[in-house]
């Protein structure tokens, strides 16, 4: 069974860089977000002092998904634009050998 194709322009794979790197400040806003939201342990009262343990580690976990996913998404990016830039040379490249393998006809016309 052959594989599935699919074909999309550079200027595709330009956009969709674009976006994926706008969502990868999103993610990086977020995880600078979560500085803001954490508290002092000395916020949570004389009752609720057990609360600083238990949500420290999962704001350090969710920190380093967050960093993690934003690395991601900037790898995607680049790797995105790599392609994009690709293609295009291979387009060009490729023009050049057609366009150079025979002088142009010229037809009367």
């Amino acid at each position: 069974m052959p594989a599935e194709q699919f074909q999309f322009s550079a200027d595709d794979a330009g956009r969709h860089a674009a976006t994926v790197d706008g969502v990868s400040d999103a993610v990086r806003q977020a995880r600078s977000a979560v500085h803001e939201v954490a508290m002092d342990s000395q916020a949570y009262g004389q009752l609720c002092q057990f609360l600083p343990g238990l949500l420290s580690p999962l704001f350090a976990l969710a920190t380093s998904a967050l960093d993690r996913s934003a690395s991601a998404l900037g790898g995607t990016a680049a790797a995105l634009r790599s392609t994009a830039a690709d293609m295009t040379g291979t387009d060009n490249a490729a023009a050049q050998r057609i366009t150079g393998a025979a002088p142009p006809l010229e037809l009367p016309l």
